[in-house]
């Protein structure tokens, strides 16, 4: 007879499978009671019910009455939790068929139950050794079940039973599949086992049961006939508290990715299945996101050659729209009466007038310069309204008369000889002429110069007072500028046939095709002042109105003129819409000087009314070869009197800086109201062109991602499919796992895991690929169109996202194949093949 106090006690079991008329009573009113350490054997024909009272004892299948008292703990109210903790704790189990998980190596199989406990890894691995020695499978822990022979599949699946240490052990048939010298060598070790624990064997063997048994029961149709040593009622103790066993992710993720090694074709083709969405959704964005690239650095190159700009007088467009808005309330009425349409109003309203000329704290160019962050722009550039080139003088040869004169007084000679053809041919006024004749202009910021443009030969001056008599030449792509402007700087040599309005541009050496270096930089120009160039018509009369533009009589040795000398040659870089055109360019400090010195100078401080009438002549004679002469009514802002701006140019260093600069602009239109003499519109056309372009890329966009997310559908339909299969496939997997304690959410996560794996593959790969392809893609593309540079470029930003949604799209997919395997009975799943 067994010693030791009692293991557990079943007090009038009974089960019932199926209800009704299909009721099939497995066991009846079965009450026994077990001792903590005996090796006791159930015994009796197929279908007594044996294996169901082993079930129950092991907590994978539930009476239907009746009480199982463990250690003195009733389990009537044990939830499913409690019962998962009890098989985890308390019970062993040992099969007939073995049950051993054929991806997981022999090690890997023992571990199991530990790693379900939450063991540390080095403490399991030692354990888990340990067993092995012991049931005598030493140095085979790294094979595959498939690698041993049956008696020892058995000793393995007897080391799982017992490296966790539990109080009782359940053996089903557990030589029922082995040899008879196997056999024994089972029960021995199952004998030594019950020295100190309790044994329960379900066999069909009565020799081997009597042989090794300190205990017999037998059953027929499912009650007990008989028992060998029947357990004498003594007090039991309280029952001990046991813990819960819990499944890390860590374990899930490593039996999932296992499996998926074990089935290496079919997860890289499911893979593969599923990267195709994520494929094409990534082109689609790479592409998306390289065209916009573009046009962020289009709009980059925009920014300064059309840069925000505020004028004394500018149109309001969105005015005509809103008044006409507002004007007629319904569209397309009854005719009862034909409405009159302010047009007039409307028309006036599109002119608007800014107020730049408050200079004090109060005003919006203060506003505007405390408000907007310097980060935020390179520049806020100010017009005055006066023309730089009617005070740069240069030696200019033209029709064989060579002139100290100014450039300006050349352009309009020109503009004067074009006149008549472009007026008749294309209804263009002379301002076309000089808006296609580049000469002179100002550099906005010099930081924006050079990230525009680089510096071939000699430096770009800084844009300070000492260095303001500081030129530089810009040059094209070519290295080149165009002869008529080589020749109103004085560079070159011109001729024009008024017969055929022809140019010709040649000295006594010929026609000159290029300048060496020394021939451009070091050239001097001057810069002269009001007092210089304008004369009094009159001068014995002080009080005469009227000045002459006296260009001609200008001497270089006048020495209120500046000298100013070329210092460098810049080019604009590859792929930029530089700010300057090709001409000679000069710093913000002049625009300065001549504004200091204009204030000062006879002509503005004698300036009455509001023009003054000045004559202007042009001996060369250029047009029908005669002198000619002209009169013109020039406002105090057109010679430099005025020191308020006409217009600001705002040049911001990117477009999402132009539009927090828009937004200062905003508030202080908000702050001052719209029908206030102090609102301020601005113009940006650049803006809403390249928004128009920037909706369609993104509706375009839109609508591809949408075609290419079906794939994306139907490939998360798949993996369901697929995982599905996969629960189909380790339906005995799941069974081991319960009876060896885990819950049913960790078998979700099992699964869970594995379409986690699945869609971390797919993504990957379908990112990685996407890379690839970029890369012939672009090769391509920069043979078609040289100028757009790369335009397939995956944002790393979205790659991850399109990761994150694969992971995502594949976990949903597999969530009812996951949560139809933690609903498996593990009674059936431990059955199944």
């Amino acid at each position: 007879m067994a010693n030791g106090g009692v293991a557990l006690e079943l007090k009038d079991i009974v089960k019932v499978y199926g209800e009704g008329d299909f009721a099939v009573n497995a066991l009846k009113g079965i009450n026994l009671t077990f001792r903590k350490n005996e090796f006791v054997s159930i015994l009796g024909p197929s279908g007594c019910g044996k294996t169901t009272l082993l079930n129950i004892i092991g907590g994978l299948d539930r009476y239907t009455s009746g009480d199982l008292v463990i250690e003195g703990k009733s389990t009537k109210k044990y939830t499913d939790k409690d019962w998962d903790a009890y098989r985890n704790n308390c019970i062993g189990f040992v099969f007939q068929s073995y049950n051993l998980i054929p991806h997981q190596t022999v090690l890997s199989n023992v571990e199991l139950a530990l790693e379900l406990s939450g063991v540390p890894s080095a403490v399991r691995k030692e354990r888990a050794l340990a067993m092995l020695e012991r049931v005598g499978l030493k140095g085979q822990e790294h094979k595959k079940p498939n690698q041993l022979s049956g008696g020892q599949m058995q000793r393995v699946a007897i080391a799982r039973a017992l490296v966790n240490d539990p109080e009782i052990i359940l053996a089903d048939e557990p030589t029922g599949a082995l040899d008879s010298e196997t056999s024994v060598q089972i029960m021995d070790l199952l004998a030594e086992i019950a020295k100190d624990k309790l044994v329960i064997m379900v066999t069909h063997n009565g020799e081997l049961a009597e042989k090794y048994s300190t205990r017999v029961i037998r059953f027929l149709d499912g009650e007990m006939q008989s028992d060998s040593d029947p357990y004498v009622s003594e007090k039991t103790g309280e029952g001990k508290r046991m813990r819960k066993p819990k499944m890390g992710f860590k374990t899930a993720f490593a039996l999932s990715l296992k499996n998926l090694f074990s089935k290496r074709a079919r997860t890289i083709l499911t893979s593969v299945a599923g990267s195709i969405g994520i494929i094409g959704v990534a082109l689609v964005l790479a592409l998306s996101n390289g065209f916009n690239a573009y046009m962020s650095r289009m709009q980059t190159d925009t920014l300064s050659t059309y840069p925000l700009t505020i004028s004394e007088s500018s149109v309001d467009l969105s005015a005509y729209a809103k008044e006409t808005e507002d004007s007629v309330k319904e569209k397309y009425p009854e005719l009862d009466n034909v409405l009159v349409h302010s047009a007039f109003k409307r028309l006036t309203g599109m002119l608007k007038t800014n107020n730049l000329k408050d200079k004090s704290e109060n005003g919006f160019l203060h506003y505007l310069e405390t408000n907007a962050d310097k980060e935020l722009y390179y520049a806020i550039t100010k017009g005055y309204g006066f023309d730089m080139n009617d005070y740069f003088y240069a030696d200019i040869k033209l029709n064989g008369y060579n002139a100290f004169t100014s450039v300006d007084a050349i352009v309009t000679q020109i503009e004067k000889s074009f006149e008549d053809k472009l007026n008749a041919a294309m209804g263009l006024n002379t301002s076309f002429v000089r808006q296609y004749i580049p000469t002179i202009e100002e550099m906005p910021d010099r930081d924006l110069v050079l990230d525009q443009y680089d510096v071939l030969y000699g430096e770009l001056p800084e844009f300070d007072e000492a260095s303001s008599d500081k030129l530089v030449l810009v040059v094209d792509e070519y290295n080149g500028v165009a002869d008529i402007t080589l020749m109103l700087l004085g560079y070159i040599s011109g001729s024009f046939n008024p017969a055929t309005n022809d140019f010709t541009f040649s000295d006594e050496n010929g026609v000159k095709e290029s300048l060496s270096i020394e021939e451009i930089v070091g050239k001097e120009f001057y810069l002269a002042t009001n007092d210089v160039v304008f004369d009094k018509l009159d001068p014995s009369d002080p009080t005469s109105g009227g000045y002459s533009y006296a260009f001609a009589n200008v001497e270089k040795t006048d020495t209120r003129l500046k000298k100013l000398t070329v210092s460098g040659i810049l080019r604009e870089k590859k792929n930029v819409d530089g700010i300057l055109d090709a001409g000679l360019a000069y710093s913000p400090r002049l625009t300065e000087e001549v504004l200091g010195s204009a204030k000062d100078s006879e002509i503005v401080s004698g300036f009455t009314g509001s023009t003054v009438k000045v004559r202007s002549a042009f001996p060369t004679g250029i047009k029908d070869g005669i002198p000619q002469y002209d009169e013109e009514n020039l406002t105090l802002r057109a010679i430099g009197g005025v020191d308020t701006p006409s217009d600001i140019k705002i040049y911001a260093k990117n477009f999402e800086a132009k539009e927090q600069i828009k937004g200062v602009i905003d508030d202080w239109n908000e702050l001052k109201g719209e029908d206030s003499p102090d609102y301020i519109a601005y113009s940006d056309m650049m803006s809403m062109m390249f928004g128009m372009l920037n909706t369609m890329v993104n509706a375009v966009t839109y609508v591809l991602v949408a075609f290419t997310s079906i794939s994306l559908i139907v490939s998360s339909v798949m993996i369901g499919i697929i995982t599905y299969i996969s629960v189909v496939e380790r339906t005995k997997e799941i069974g081991v796992l319960r009876a060896l304690g885990a819950a049913k959410g960790e078998i979700s996560n099992v699964f869970n895991a594995e379409t986690f794996l699945i869609g971390l593959f797919a993504g990957l790969l379908g990112v990685g690929v996407t890379y690839l392809l970029s890369i012939p893609i672009n090769i391509i593309l920069a043979n078609l169109v040289p100028e757009v540079g790369r335009l397939a470029v995956l944002n790393p930003i979205a790659a991850g996202s399109l990761i994150a949604i694969s992971v995502l799209l594949t976990l949903i997919a597999g969530l009812i194949p996951a949560r139809i395997a933690a609903k498996k009975d593990p009674v059936i799943a431990l059955r199944s093949e």
